[in-house]
């Protein structure tokens, strides 16, 4: 009963392959032309986009460090709103009737200057311009005609903390010219470039958005420091990056109420020429099934689209409309096949490709793409297109040598390329002992043939009458190399052929006149008893 049962499952498995493969040879395989180059749409991976840091996100560098004390006295001089700072030094000179006065100047912690013999100034809201202004301003009204000079002779300098989202908090020395952009860059990945809080000295807090500042050129966004401010550095909400045929790729935090328009027009810049606007790709992770899901937007709906945190956007080209051509005849559905026998060669099925081509594309790049299809029984000069009621023969062949111009052909969508199978074999009839199929051999005659089919056999007429038929069905000279595909026929001895139903009939008109004879015979002698 086992054996029965496994005997049964074994059939059955067979039959479902068999179904299988008439399946797919009957519905055909559907090639894509190389010239698309990768798949239409690129694979689906967990990671199709390289997400920027903190620092690539606003485009900075990797930061010059604080200038050396010249550098920084020369910048002062130069910026019209270098503020006080504690720390900076000045000299005044100025006359005082005929003699000389030089003072050493000195900032204290409270960003004030105090002048021996005159007095104090406060520059907390100054700048370095007004300070001056301020300082001569005392000593001309206490000495007339004294003609003051004042000048920055250093820079003071002071420290401030980085805390938050950073790889570990830092305290950083920065000067009266240190902007909050400087001293940010241990941010982590996901620090947030929108809001950036600032707690001064004096308890007051201010919150900046570095990305408008750096990305958009609103400075005001990007302080400067002053001693004692606490940067404090907060983690994003909403992180997306975006990437293919955009000005901008990048990864982009997005606020509240923005979605994918504002994403590729505000912050990628807008798209290119050729994007797909029909087909954006949103690539989404999924927690639950551990995996990417990927939809696709259309920007013609005139709707926007909502966006998550690390959705990655991409913005493919648009693709060609794929068209296809089909390939029919003596072409193989794998790989190129090797016959050396007739059994074989006669063994092979036509098979059916559908060749998706890309725009413009010609014939032979066609045929140099199928080239490692075709069989040893592929008849390519016998060849041809057919296109509507037209068909166009083919010389594949010398197309593929290069050789031919019908090879800059273009394809059209619901062409038929027809390549037939060109049969290796001659065929031998007629009185031969053997009649039969035999391998086609080059160069080979008549005789040759004959040979293999047992040579002529006792019917065979004299003298001897031979015709080669070729592949169309014509005569052709039997003198010469005999072509594949072609049919040669001994003719037989009509005489004996006609002689023996002639015997028969004879004999057959004797057998019929014995009996009548014997039976008028018998019915004579009855009558004489």
């Amino acid at each position: 009963m086992k054996r029965i049962r496994t005997i049964g499952l074994i059939a059955l498995v067979v039959f479902c392959l068999g179904n299988t493969a008439l399946l797919a040879a009957d519905a055909g395989l559907v090639i894509r032309s190389p010239l698309f180059g990768p798949a239409s749409r690129p694979v689906v991976q967990e990671s199709e986009l390289k997400r920027q840091g903190f620092s690539e996100q606003l485009g900075l560098g990797g930061g010059a460090g604080l200038l050396t004390d010249q550098q920084r006295v020369l910048s002062a001089i130069s910026s019209g709103n270098y503020p006080v700072t504690a720390g900076d030094s000045y000299r005044l000179v100025y006359l005082d009737g005929m003699k000389t006065i030089s003072f050493d100047l000195q900032v204290d912690e409270k960003r004030s200057v105090t002048i021996p013999g005159l007095g104090t100034i406060d520059g907390s809201a100054m700048s370095w311009a007004q300070v001056r202004e301020a300082i001569l301003a005392m000593v001309r009204t206490y000495h007339s005609y004294s003609n003051p000079q004042l000048v920055l002779t250093g820079t003071g300098t002071f420290t401030v903390s980085v805390v938050g989202e950073v790889q570990g908090t830092r305290v950083l020395p920065a000067w009266g010219l240190s902007r909050l952009s400087e001293v940010v860059s241990s941010a982590t990945s996901w620090a947030s470039t929108r809001s950036v809080l600032i707690t001064h000295a004096d308890g007051t807090t201010q919150t900046y958005d570095l990305y408008k500042a750096l990305r958009q050129g609103v400075l005001d966004q990007d302080p400067l420091l002053r001693s004692g401010d606490v940067i404090t550095l907060k983690r994003a909400d909403r992180l997306v990056q975006l990437g293919g045929n955009v000005y901008q790729k990048g990864t982009y935090q997005l606020l509240e109420g923005e979605g994918l328009n504002a994403l590729l027009t505000v912050y990628g810049g807008g798209l290119l020429s050729g994007s797909d606007i029909q087909n954006i790709r949103i690539q989404r992770y999924n927690e639950t099934k551990g995996g990417w899901d990927v939809f696709f937007a259309n920007l013609l709906d005139g709707n926007d689209v909502e966006l998550r945190h690390l959705d990655q956007v991409i913005v493919d080209t648009i693709l060609p409309s794929i068209q296809s051509i089909t390939i029919e005849g003596a072409i193989g559905l794998g790989e190129s096949l090797d016959a050396s026998t007739p059994t074989a060669q006669m063994s092979y099925a036509s098979a059916k490709i559908f060749y998706q081509f890309y725009p413009q594309e010609t014939l032979k790049q066609l045929l140099t793409t199928i080239a490692p299809r075709l069989l040893t029984v592929s008849d390519l000069d016998g060849s041809y297109l057919l296109r509507g009621e037209e068909r166009i023969p083919i010389r594949a062949q010398q197309v593929l040598y290069g050789s031919d111009e019908q090879g800059m052909i273009r394809l059209k969508a619901g062409d038929t390329l027809v390549i037939p199978f060109n049969q290796r074999f001659v065929t031998v009839s007629g009185a031969v002992v053997r009649s039969g199929v035999f391998a086609y051999v080059p160069e080979k005659g008549i005789n040759y043939y004959i040979s293999l089919a047992g040579g002529l056999s006792d019917e065979a007429a004299y003298p001897t009458s031979i015709k080669v038929l070729g592949p169309d069905g014509k005569k052709i000279d039997g003198d010469i190399e005999v072509p594949a595909e072609s049919t040669i026929v001994v003719a037989k001895n009509t005489f004996v052929k006609d002689l023996a139903p002639t015997v028969a009939v004879i004999g057959l008109v004797s057998s019929i006149l014995g009996i009548i004879a014997v039976v008028l015979s018998i019915i004579i002698d009855s009558k004489k008893l």
